[in-house]
């Protein structure tokens, strides 16, 4: 499924694609998008790029059942003014097809590009876009609730439990990072502190920030990253395309405005900027109803504990397995604990001191 010759081979037998159609790996601004469950291919289909999706694990990969109730979510997202890729039907009128055991998607290729340090206008961009789609999350019937409920998202890691893997990665991994003399023991080390220091504000709170009260719970988007929101390139930015809502399950809402807050307090030009950005996207989501004053201070914890396991699975393939790679340094920044602490100090003024810590400067910012 690497392969150009498998890949044509899936298209023309699945999307009549005409198998001379050249596909090639897709890239954005010189470098392959962020996934290492799934390979992107760029291909031309009836006049206009597309992207070929094949899941690579197939472990990860989501049952028929899901992408009928992700295909209505979408449409409906679509229909309500949110800009959703919608996937092409195959020649049997499915979403997906299953070629050699692998999943596949085709999918039109949106216009426009991500951008993990986001000017301010792309920065309230994000939010408007998010909070839109927060609302028509939780405008769906009832029913896809229900059909989504018994379709959820496979794990992905050794360790589900935030608890466990939080104590695993402070208290035996942290000191092996520290013993290593190399760069990867550095990523490691700083990506666990992060860990350490959000531990008290993550274990203190009760009850648990990861169990939502049945009120919170609607389909979530659950994984709305900066890759995920593509620009445009106008004078007046706005958002082109929401990715990738393979994800999609139910749980907390709050999650998807966790995300939306990380994602819009990324922004270029230092600490005021992002205290900018956060205080537009609470008055936003505040004035349209989508938070509560109190969910305030709930967000970058609720969001912090949904990244640990992953935080941890990353150090222990650095750590233990020896599995070195690349995509893990973008993976530690897109879930930098660090960042959101200092995002939660942002949200909620009343936390303690030691609840936030300061980031370190990057060129953009001075």
């Amino acid at each position: 499924m690497g392969s150009r010759p498998w890949v044509a081979d899936a298209l023309a037998e699945h999307w009549d694609v005409p198998p001379n159609s050249r596909p090639r790996p897709l890239r954005s601004d010189g470098t392959a998008p962020l996934s290492h469950t799934a390979a992107l291919w760029r291909v031309a289909h009836r006049g206009r790029d597309h992207v070929f999706k094949v899941q690579l694990d197939r472990e990860a990969a989501r049952p028929p059942a899901f992408h009928h109730v992700k295909g209505r979510v979408l449409r409906a997202c679509r229909d309500a003014g949110v800009p959703v890729p919608v996937p092409v039907p195959t020649t049997t009128g499915a979403a997906v097809a299953e070629h050699d055991g692998h999943v596949c998607e085709l999918v039109p290729l949106a216009p426009g590009g991500a951008s993990g340090r986001p000017a301010p206008d792309q920065a309230d961009a994000v939010i408007a876009t998010g909070l839109r789609l927060r609302r028509v999350l939780d405008g769906l019937p009832r029913r896809v609730v229900d059909d989504l409920v018994p379709l959820p998202v496979p794990p992905l890691v050794a360790e589900e439990d935030w608890r466990a893997a939080l104590d695993d990665g402070v208290d035996r991994l942290l000191p092996l990072a520290g013993a290593r003399d190399d760069a990867w023991g550095g990523i490691a080390r700083t990506a666990l502190e992060g860990l350490e220091r959000a531990r008290p504000l993550l274990t203190g709170s009760s009850p648990d920030v990861a169990t939502p009260p049945p009120g919170r719970r609607r389909v979530v988007h659950a994984d709305l990253h900066h890759h995920h929101f593509l620009l445009d390139g106008a004078e007046e930015p706005h958002v082109v395309a929401v990715l990738d809502f393979d994800n999609m399950t139910v749980g907390d809402r709050l999650l998807d405005l966790a995300w939306i807050a990380d994602t819009a307090a990324r922004v270029r030009g230092g600490d005021a900027a992002r205290a900018r950005a956060a205080g537009r996207f609470e008055r936003a989501a505040l004035r349209e109803g989508l938070l509560a004053p109190e969910e305030l201070g709930l967000l970058m914890p609720l969001l912090v504990v949904h990244a640990v396991p992953v935080i941890v699975d990353i150090a222990k393939d650095i750590l233990e397995r020896d599995l070195l790679s690349p995509a893990w340094t973008g993976y530690l920044d897109l879930l930098d604990t660090r960042r959101r602490l200092a995002l939660h100090r942002l949200l909620d003024p009343t936390a303690p001191a030691s609840q936030g810590t300061d980031l370190p400067r990057t060129e953009d910012d001075r």
